[in-house]
């Protein structure tokens, strides 16, 4: 394997979100521990093809290996751990083992909490003689969410009509629709369908 895809591996398993995630399903753990924990499963991803969760737990039960860890991935780790413990994420306890803060917790709350960029929804239908609107308003802090939703409007075909008010022809997905109750932005958006007449429709026509 070469340098670049070793590089890719350890940006994809030393980050905030796997190192956060263990923390959380173990407790604590001392950091060379969690170091030899991560890179096994690193190892493993390596040796098979996508290996499922449940594939990679029986891999490594199967029995003890020992797994050389080089030192890049050894600077990248302690580099990571260092962050976190500045940004109070996770703690070193008496001794010396780390423990997830609740901020830590939260923070993988709000990661878990993000709508899916590379999720594919089917296109609805052109509905005949109406036009949907969709009008939004997300708070600041929340940006990302906004950002999603004036995406999808436009890979949905949708287009501008004003500030944060999107027309279309087509129906929205259902499972778009579900993604906005799932990902808590029901709230911001309003949803409406309009016939094709009226001030409305001049104003797309005449923009």
């Amino acid at each position: 394997m070469d340098q670049t895809e070793n590089n890719k591996r350890r940006k994809k398993f030393f980050n905030r979100e796997i190192l956060l995630n263990k923390l959380l399903t173990i407790g604590e753990i001392s950091a060379e521990k969690l170091l030899e924990l991560i890179f096994e499963i690193l190892h493993f991803s390596k040796a098979t093809i996508h290996p499922s969760r449940k594939k990679q737990a029986y891999l490594m039960r199967q029995a003890p290996i020992t797994v050389e860890i080089d030192l890049k991935s050894k600077v990248a780790f302690w580099s990571m751990l260092s962050k976190l413990k500045k940004e109070n994420l996770i703690t070193q306890k008496s001794n010396d083992n780390l423990i997830i803060t609740s901020s830590g917790k939260n923070y993988l709350k709000l990661k878990d909490n993000k709508p899916p960029w590379n999720k594919h929804y089917k296109k609805e239908d052109a509905i005949s003689n109406e036009i949907i609107l969709v009008i939004f308003d997300v708070p600041e802090k929340e940006r990302i969410k906004r950002d999603w939703i004036r995406v999808r409007l436009e890979n949905f075909g949708f287009r501008v009509l004003q500030k944060s008010v999107w027309w279309g022809t087509s129906a929205l997905p259902k499972e778009f629709i579900r993604d906005l109750r799932k990902y808590n932005m029901l709230d911001y958006i309003h949803i409406f369908s309009v016939k094709k007449k009226g001030t409305i429709s001049n104003a797309i026509k005449n923009p």
